[in-house]
């Protein structure tokens, strides 16, 4: 690839001339006298072929080519930022850098206590900063990547094949009920799970969450009755009621209640794995490959499977109400 010959520091004049639409005040933001911020102006009309200010009464506008270019230069300066800060050297033991991870609150009681407490111990000043799944995550993948280190989501939430990514730890699904639930035995039909309603996490109107998923695959298309927006949560509400969860089995292990029932479906779903994924940009910086390689050595840390199993299959009750 070939690069157009222009001095990269006119890009940053540019940006300036193109926001404040003012020669002067452009000059100041970068450092420029007003002659020099004139002359960086010149030199990249002619590059451009363009006015790109233009006069209209007491102020600048922008012509259509200088709108374009203003629409893509802000993200283009920004990514370019975090490409020239990149460092071959890092130093965990020093650090006082903030780690930004999006993850579901499964991922959170699952996998985060290892994660903290292996930073604790080797970036003793280094910030970690927990944030919950977001609906913007699924409307522009690459902006909300941009904005953060690391995502911790389970494979297809999204189709980017470009982002870097790497599988942490594979988990199952488990259906659960009160205990006290009487209108189902331990396990269920196709038509008793139809029929049932479920309390159910992160239902967002553009999405198809992972465990509605898996239930596709086995022609089953669930009836909502509580939406949470919480994994964690889904035990304490399912409680004194004849409703239904569909949970991970590691965060179920985790679990110390005996209000809980599990409860077997018609037939076997399908395993998920929880991926980190990061933007292409994050690639050259030391300090985040550290973080990426103590994320998956804490993943591999984790059991093969948790102790939760499902119940054996058993013919079902009829379903009474």
């Amino acid at each position: 690839m070939e690069l157009p010959s222009l001095d990269l520091n006119l890009v940053v004049v540019l940006h300036a001339l193109l926001e404040e639409r003012n020669v002067t005040r452009a000059g100041e933001r970068v450092g420029l006298s007003q002659p020099g911020a004139s002359a960086a102006l010149g030199r990249l009309r002619r590059h451009f072929d363009d006015p790109l200010l233009k006069r209209v009464g007491v102020k600048y506008e922008l012509t259509p080519l200088a709108q374009g270019l203003y629409d893509q230069l802000g993200e283009i300066l920004h990514d370019l930022q975090k490409v020239l800060a990149a460092q071959s050297h890092f130093d965990p033991r020093t650090t006082e850098r903030r780690f930004v991870v999006r993850c579901s609150d499964a991922v959170l009681s699952v996998l985060a206590p290892l994660i903290v407490a292996e930073v604790a111990r080797s970036a003793p000043h280094a910030v970690l900063d927990f944030r919950t799944m977001s609906a913007a995550l699924l409307d522009d993948p690459m902006q909300s990547l941009s904005e953060i280190d690391v995502l911790i989501a389970p494979r297809g939430l999204f189709s980017l094949p470009d982002i870097p990514q790497v599988e942490l730890y594979t988990d199952r699904w488990l259906c659960a009920t009160w205990s006290g639930n009487t209108t189902i035995g331990n396990s269920m039909t196709f038509a008793q799970v139809q029929q049932c309603r479920w309390i159910m996490p992160f239902q967002e109107v553009s999405m198809t969450s992972p465990a509605d998923a898996a239930l596709a695959t086995l022609g089953v298309d669930r009836h909502c009755a509580v939406r949470v927006e919480s994994f964690r949560t889904l035990t304490e509400l399912v409680t004194g009621t004849d409703l239904l969860v569909l949970t991970h089995e590691r965060l179920m292990a985790r679990t110390n209640s005996d209000t809980l029932r599990l409860v077997s479906l018609p037939g076997e779903l399908p395993p998920f794995a929880e991926l980190a994924w990061w933007h292409p940009t994050r690639q050259l910086d030391a300090g985040h490959r550290w973080f990426i390689n103590l994320i998956v050595g804490q993943a591999e840390q984790l059991p093969a499977h948790s102790p939760a199993q499902a119940p054996e299959r058993e013919p079902s009750p009829a379903r009474s109400r």
